[in-house]
């Protein structure tokens, strides 16, 4: 660290915000693998249990595309009629 008050404050906020980016950026990689893995569940179970492989596509879609907006914080989309 520097004998200077201000650049060793800013030195210690810099390593305090760059742990948090990269505990971040674990959590968010984490929960995106998560999503993945459920989406596939999602599929594989409904075509196991007679789904047509459209439909269980379809649903497999709609579950990630809920997953993917609540994690990036937005709203899932209304579908419009």
């Amino acid at each position: 660290m520097s004998e200077n008050p201000d650049n060793a404050f800013s030195e210690i906020l810099s390593g305090i915000e760059a742990e948090f980016g990269q505990a971040l950026f674990e959590r968010r990689a984490i929960a995106a693998a998560q999503a993945a893995e459920a989406t596939g569940l999602v599929y594989t179970r409904a075509v196991s249990s007679g789904v047509p492989h459209d439909l269980a596509q379809a649903m497999a879609a709609e579950y990630w595309d809920a997953e993917t907006s609540q994690a990036a914080g937005a709203e899932p989309e209304a579908d419009e009629e």
